[in-house]
């Protein structure tokens, strides 16, 4: 019984010739990020975790070494310079008075009642005072008062499989086919923006946002106010979830480690083949023909197509078509072409012979000149199953 479409794209001897080829990527250039980038982002989703951005504690504690280094990026950057980093808009300047001195600090007007209102003051006067470490510690020793948190995971949403996937499978096909004909792109997802209507990657994996529900008070802090909403997401393996817009859109964006997937934003759709990057190589081309010869063995099999790679043109290709045993020694017809950009072409073209090698022709045809010719890049399979596991590989190599 021959394979589904499903069945041959997660073939596991298919993954492992992906794997290699995923290996044979032109490397992009890397670019130096900006330390401050790095060390200003630990601080975004401390502020995330924590509700509010961090403020002086004890020396030495996580929460004081994060409010210095906020202290430092503040000075250092303007809140436009950042901005795209910024979702929680940490960076807006607030206009505050310089000190000469400690002295110069205190408001001789202000009255404090009790100790607590001395060191509990806003203007952290005790910030720059050198303390004895030892006697911190344990004034700051609470072991003993240790309590239980249990985490609620009553906003975690889970995937569910969907009661009526096709329209949407239909969708993710055709971004799937702009995604290898270079009509979308895929852009590193920043500025924490989930939009309805539009298509991420997350985690490798294709989603659509069918809808964002009313948008709600996700914390009751006065100073630092923020928002959620429930997002309706479909993912293209067929399920669905509705989690929360903040923890979607923190998923996307990933933490500082190396090892996390960022997510990225697939573009709208151009109206003709979208343009390359300055760094983008095209390395090849896949093509589909179709043979037109007089030879009754070959003129009488339907849907027979030769799948084959160039990295010239592919009009100069097959242009001695009728001279070559690989075209059947006859003139053939372009059907269809695929351009490889920033991918081993060869080893592309290996990868989907591998997919369609159930349809692959087994036949010996009787050439002109009277030898038996054994077809190796032949193929009986309607143009849509051709097009179908050519778009879903390549999607599924930029993807990654």
């Amino acid at each position: 019984m021959p394979k589904s479409i499903d069945e041959i794209l997660n073939d596991p001897q298919l993954n492992e010739i992906l794997d290699r080829l995923e290996t044979n990527k032109k490397s992009k250039k890397v670019l130096n990020v900006d330390s401050d980038i790095k060390k200003f982002m630990e601080i975004v989703e401390w502020v995330k975790e924590n509700g509010h951005e961090p403020v002086a504690t004890e020396y030495g504690s996580n929460e004081r070494k994060l409010y210095s280094r906020l202290k430092g990026i503040r000075k250092r950057h303007s809140d436009d310079e950042l901005a795209e980093y910024d979702p929680e808009h940490l960076l807006i300047k607030e206009t505050i008075p310089e000190y000469k001195t400690l002295k110069d600090k205190i408001d001789l007007n202000k009255k404090y009642d009790t100790l607590d209102d001395i060191l509990n003051d806003d203007l952290g006067i005790f910030d720059e005072l050198e303390i004895d470490k030892d006697l911190e510690n344990k004034l700051h020793d609470t072991s003993k008062l240790k309590r239980k948190i249990t985490v609620s995971t009553s906003n975690r949403a889970k995937p569910k499989k969907m009661d009526n996937f096709a329209p949407y499978e239909r969708m993710f096909k055709e971004v799937q086919a702009d995604l290898a004909s270079g009509r979308r792109k895929l852009v590193r997802f920043k500025n924490y923006e989930i939009e309805e209507d539009r298509f991420y990657v997350l985690r490798g994996q294709l989603i659509y946002i069918d809808a964002i529900g009313d948008t709600f008070d996700a914390n009751n802090n006065d100073r630092y106010k923020k928002t959620d909403a429930r997002v309706h997401i479909i993912y293209e393996n067929g399920t669905e979830s509705m989690p929360l817009r903040n923890g979607l859109a923190a998923s996307l964006y990933g933490s500082s480690k190396k090892s996390d997937i960022k997510g990225m934003i697939v573009t709208n759709r151009l109206d003709s083949e979208g343009k390359l990057e300055s760094d983008d190589i095209v390395t090849g081309y896949i093509y589909v023909l179709k043979s037109l010869s007089n030879n009754s063995q070959i003129s009488s099999i339907k849907n027979l197509y030769k799948i084959g790679f160039t990295t010239e043109s592919i009009e100069k290709r097959i242009a001695n078509a009728e001279n070559e045993s690989t075209y059947l020694y006859a003139p053939v017809k372009e059907v269809m072409q695929f351009k490889v950009i920033n991918l081993k072409a060869e080893s592309l073209e290996t990868a989907i012979h591998h997919a369609l090698a159930q349809y692959q022709l087994d036949v010996d045809i009787l050439g002109p000149n009277g030898r038996k010719i054994k077809p190796k890049e032949w193929f009986v399979v309607d143009l849509d199953t051709i097009s179908e596991i050519v778009n879903e590989i390549v999607a599924k190599l930029q993807i990654g």
